[in-house]
């Protein structure tokens, strides 16, 4: 049992990666194309790397092209941001410069990154050590935002650009073993969420479906009433009119999960009553499904030994 719950476990963790992954390829194709292909070989190329030459678990593998995904994300912000008139292939380049900086710092480290894999604990006194890496780098992405206020030459944009991913890259040169570490420790922790969250499947599933039940109920229960008062009872989108099925269902999801856009509104008391009531089943639901599952969840952690 507690393999198959591994194996369902690394599983969404795959399928997952893969689909961030790809809607950040997508959003990044929507404007830079060769970028976007840039990101897609330098994330195949890193594992690949990591896999066969510093034999780097699935786990640490996965947390690396996640973190090249979310790297992307913030590339194409300052990118868009204070290097409008970049080439592509200033883009490209820069894009690259970091991770090769962190692959040369891996090698110059080899073997203290492989021998990272023998140890699962990270001192605390060290969370802070590991992370320190952040601060020059977020410090040379925030000095970006002062090129927006000259006007400069795309040859100068590109040179700026290629400076301060040269910046990042020799600092990530220099603390990558402290990048594998944080690396490493953060793949530890999706294995852990994603082992509790498969456990989890049954009781979430159950909660779902009992969650769903409510808001058909009420859906239909609006619908019956705008029918048989065979007056309007909802304002949608600022018209007073009978509501359709596929608009209640909509009305009284949004009120069951208090998030309410006012797109959809009660026009009579009779129906202001059941919203209101849904809209308390909806707070104790909540509390007594987080309750249970939780509870759920404690049980399993003492039953595994």
């Amino acid at each position: 049992m507690e393999r198959t719950r591994k194996a369902v476990s690394q599983s969404w963790q795959l399928i997952l990666s893969a689909a961030l992954i790809s809607l950040i390829v997508l959003s990044v194709a929507a404007t830079e194309g060769v970028l976007a292909a840039v990101v897609v070989f330098s994330i195949l190329t890193m594992v690949v790397i990591f896999r066969l030459v510093f034999r780097s678990g699935r786990a640490f593998c996965v947390t690396l092209s996640n973190l090249i995904g979310v790297y992307a994300c913030l590339f194409q912000f300052f990118a868009e941001s204070n290097f409008r008139a970049a080439s592509q292939a200033a883009l490209s380049i820069g894009f690259v410069l970091p991770l090769i900086g962190f692959l040369a710092g891996s090698f110059r480290h080899r073997s203290n990154i492989m021998r990272l894999a023998d140890s699962r604990a990270l001192s605390q006194d060290r969370v802070l050590q590991v992370l320190a890496w952040l601060v020059p780098v977020f410090a040379v992405g925030a000095l970006t935002f002062l090129l927006p206020r000259f006007e400069s030459s795309p040859a100068l944009v590109n040179g700026a650009l290629l400076g301060a991913c040269s910046a990042i890259a020799l600092i990530v040169f220099s603390v990558s073993r402290d990048i594998a570490l944080f690396l490493r420790e953060t793949g530890f922790l999706f294995d852990e969420f994603f082992r509790r969250s498969a456990a989890l499947i049954v009781p979430a599933f159950a909660f779902l479906s009992f969650y769903s039940l409510l808001v058909i109920v009420f859906a239909a229960l609006y619908a019956l009433l705008d029918q048989a008062t065979g007056a309007a009872n909802f304002r949608i989108d600022g018209i007073v009119r009978a509501i359709t099925f596929p608009e209640s269902l909509y009305f009284s999801l949004m009120t069951l999960s208090t998030v309410g856009y006012g797109d959809i509104a009660p026009a009579a008391s009779g129906i202001r009553l059941i919203a209101a009531a849904e809209i308390v089943s909806g707070i104790l639901l909540l509390l007594f499904g987080f309750n249970e599952i939780f509870s759920f969840a404690r049980r399993h952690d003492r039953a595994t030994p």
